[in-house]
């Protein structure tokens, strides 16, 4: 049984609470539900420090057990109990509560979900009931890594990263492990963006931290390295960049987008020579032409050019997003809307079903809060 998905995406609702959810426009009366009552620990709990060998940390989390900011997981994939509690450090010392009866729900120990905001924590350590235990799990044969940028990292979807297209796809596969490296405002080009002060996603992609300012804040210019080849090597990795270079004050010109890209690629094929390399075009803007609306793609002509400098290597290909998005899937903070989320994971699954011949085996359900329907029957 394996429970990590779902634990992120109730940790995911505490920690972005302060947002305001809206539905068409309505705001979400009951944004962030399923929490439970605030709990007092008490010597009936069982601890595990942060480097108990039970917890298995996915994503990127440095020495400190500190997550990177996006996106926050944890793995507790057999909890033979009813409740656990969660200790997160650095940002306000905050204890959560997990319970599995008749669904996971966290709470935390000493306010209500409404005032709380983090987003980047430090694990401290797990305590269970004093009948239970915790199980490490075995580990997926595949791996998959995203990188990308606010797209990918879900920024301004309902639940953010846990409603993105990159978490819809790698956790609707079922059956792999994965991370994801996209952080709003991040450049491919590096010390380009910005003013030339910005490093690219190339850089923060062997870097175990986010380029965001909490991360500034405790490592200033010196994020601690993380070595990508100490984990599982990926067997796909998917890559959606450009948004970013694309707009004001940027404005990266094609070339210099053209070799940061196959620089890149080179990097990540260096470290996992066995990986399929996956580029995803970047949708652009929606602009109406009498009756209709047309989208755009920034650098198309530039990413293509990439996949045709790897073509004869046999481990790059090309995703065309055109023709996958209404204009209407974009929202007004200029970012895809759920249901737009939706359509791109829905169109990856395909096409790693396609051309990969990967088995897909979903678990159950991947986008939270999205049960929309209608029961009338009688017209």
């Amino acid at each position: 049984m394996r429970l990590g998905r779902t634990f992120t995406t109730f940790l995911s609702w505490a920690l972005v609470a302060s947002a305001t959810i809206l539905e068409n426009g309505q705001v979400r009366e009951n944004s962030y539900p399923g929490q439970l009552e605030p709990v007092t620990l008490d010597d009936s709990w069982r601890d595990y420090p942060a480097d108990a060998p039970e917890i298995s940390y996915k994503g990127r989390w440095d020495s400190q057990h500190i997550s990177c900011m996006f996106p926050i997981r944890f793995l507790f994939p057999r909890l033979l109990f009813l409740t656990l509690t969660l200790t997160l450090e650095r940002t306000s010392g905050w204890s959560y509560v997990l319970q599995l009866s008749p669904i996971l729900s966290l709470s935390p120990c000493r306010s209500t979900c409404s005032s709380l905001t983090i987003h980047t924590v430090q694990i401290a350590g797990v305590a269970v009931a004093k009948d239970a235990v915790l199980t490490k799990p075995p580990t997926f044969e595949k791996r998959v890594e995203i990188i990308g940028g606010s797209l990918a990292s879900g920024q301004f979807a309902t639940y953010e990263t846990i409603s993105s297209w990159s978490f819809l796809f790698a956790n609707g596969l079922g059956n792999v492990e994965y991370g994801i490296t996209a952080y709003p405002g991040v450049c491919l080009a590096d010390e380009q963006c910005y003013g030339g002060s910005s490093r690219g996603v190339g850089w923060y992609w062997h870097r175990a931290s986010d380029p965001g300012s909490r991360a500034r804040a405790m490592y200033d210019h010196s994020p601690e390295k993380w070595d990508v080849k100490a984990e599982q090597p990926a067997d796909l990795v998917i890559i959606q960049m450009g948004g970013n270079d694309h707009r004001h004050p940027n404005e990266i010109p094609g070339r210099d987008y053209y070799h940061a890209y196959v620089e890149l690629v080179e990097d990540i094929h260096s470290n996992w020579p066995n990986a399929i390399i996956l580029l995803m075009s970047q949708w652009g803007t929606f602009s109406k032409e009498g009756k209709k609306y047309v989208g755009s793609t920034y650098y198309q002509e530039e990413t293509r050019q990439v996949n045709e400098h790897f073509k004869d290597r046999g481990f790059v290909y090309y995703f065309p997003t055109e023709g996958l998005l209404q204009h209407n899937d974009i929202n007004p903070k200029n970012h895809l809307t759920d249901v737009g989320h939706i359509k791109v994971a829905s169109h990856l699954l395909q096409w790693v079903k396609l051309v990969l011949r990967w088995n897909l085996e979903p678990t159950g359900e991947v986008q939270s809060g999205t049960t929309y329907w209608n029961d009338q029957q009688e017209y």
